[in-house]
């Protein structure tokens, strides 16, 4: 008997039994739907962290102030302490030269309240100094950046994003030579305590391009000032900056570039022993890695549920071939009667248990595809890419199979192992 005429065999097997056949292959067609759609969330999941990570910037070395690791890896609770300069970052830009890309340090100075033009709005101040763009790897879309003499005399010049413009300004308006006023009302917390406010005047140099959210926050909802000028006008923390921001010349070159600026702050710091540092470094590498740890481990979760759907779907391609052997024993010692071999048995009932999952898992990649587009038109997730690799297809349809061939080789080697004249008897 010719592998042909036991696929056509199993084939018409399948036709035959139409509703039970479909019935069958619903498990299998549930389970890789299952498989396809949830690794594809979480494909997506990893994707977009990765891509918020890298809207950042690439390459970035970032030095924070303060050993800010606990036992368990994560970032201790509290407040920084501020032990970072500007003459550390300049330190570390004439150490390392031409082996970074560029180099910048930022400074937080909270919200402030926003007047200009008749209008106003809230918004968060950051102190930071000309190579930023080149660091963030951020263009701006009017105007320019301010440049060294603006940080050496302290210029109260501001460079805002895109949505606090169209706050201040309207929609379309170039904020360019505007002037834009911070406001910060304190006092007045005891009885009779009077409220004062204090205000000063920065001109809009620059507007950024539209960048969107990163983890939820909107990068276009800032206005940034010269480090200098936040540190002295806006917090009153002279020369202190909250972190320092290295763009490596490659990828892989961060490594190296992690550890030469730790070696240098560590010299400067007089410390002598690592782990007593008043400072962390991290770099890029080490976050997406562990960005990618975590949504790795949710994805294998996520296909484990599926599995388990295609697991169950296995079991009733067992149940149905083990029906199927017991419905057909008469044919079975037939063919073994004219000259069918044990192979072709077993081949025979082999071939329609995988053709009942091959189809099934087919079917599943369809209706695993429709299910992320279906999810994908929910306003919620329509930010979400959803993303279906060709390696999950092909293990959804790679794992359909196996399990035709796993839950479908005891029930024909049972047909195989018939005794003609036993099977020819069977009533």
């Amino acid at each position: 008997m010719k592998v042909f005429d036991s696929f056509r065999s199993a084939l018409q097997s399948i036709i035959v039994n139409k509703l039970r056949s479909a019935l069958t292959m619903l498990g299998v067609i549930i389970g890789v739907a299952s498989v396809i759609a949830m690794v594809a969330v979480g494909n997506g999941v990893s994707q977009s962290v990765q891509q918020q990570v890298l809207s950042l910037g690439s390459n970035l070395v970032t030095v924070t102030p303060g050993q800010q690791r606990s036992d368990f890896g994560l970032n201790a609770a509290g407040p920084q302490s501020q032990n970072l300069t500007l003459d550390d970052m300049n330190a570390i830009a004439d150490q390392l030269g031409s082996t970074i890309t560029a180099i910048e340090a930022e400074q937080q100075a909270g919200r402030w309240q926003i007047t200009a033009a008749g209008q106003n709005w809230n918004s968060s101040v950051y102190g930071v100094t000309p190579e930023y763009p080149l660091v963030r790897e951020w263009n701006l879309s009017s105007g320019e950046f301010f440049t060294d003499t603006d940080l050496k005399v302290n210029a109260q010049v501001a460079v805002i994003g895109s949505t606090t413009a169209t706050n201040l300004f309207g929609d379309g308006v170039d904020p360019v030579g505007q002037t834009i006023q911070l406001r910060q009302v304190f006092g007045g917390g005891g009885p009779g305590g009077a409220q004062r406010a204090r205000i000063l005047n920065f001109k809009v140099i620059g507007m950024l391009e539209t960048k969107g959210t990163t983890f939820g926050f909107s990068r276009d909802d800032q206005i940034l000032v010269p480090t200098t000028t936040a540190q002295r006008a806006l917090t009153g923390r002279t020369n202190s900056v909250n972190s320092i921001i290295v763009h490596a010349a490659n990828s892989d070159q961060m490594a190296n570039t992690t550890a030469d600026v730790t070696d240098i702050l560590l010299q400067r710091h007089k410390i002598s022993d690592p782990a007593s540092a008043d400072f962390t470094v991290t770099n890029q590498n080490d976050t997406l890695a562990a960005f990618q740890q975590v949504s790795g481990t949710f994805t294998i979760l996520l296909g484990a549920i599926g599995g388990i759907s295609l697991l169950v779907g296995g079991i009733g391609i067992m149940n149905i071939m083990l029906v199927s052997v017991n419905e057909r024993t008469r044919e079975i010692g037939i063919r073994k009667a004219v000259g069918a071999r044990r192979r072709d048995i077993l081949t025979q009932f082999l071939i329609e248990a995988i053709g009942l999952t091959g189809i099934g898992g087919i079917l599943g990649i369809l209706l695993g595809w429709g299910i992320t587009v279906v999810v994908h038109q929910i306003p919620a997730a329509a930010q979400l890419p959803i993303l279906i690799t060709p390696g999950t297809v092909a293990v959804a349809v790679g794992v359909s199979v196996a399990i035709g061939v796993v839950f479908g080789l005891y029930p024909a080697m049972r047909a195989a192992r018939l005794h003609p004249i036993q099977a020819l008897r069977y009533e």
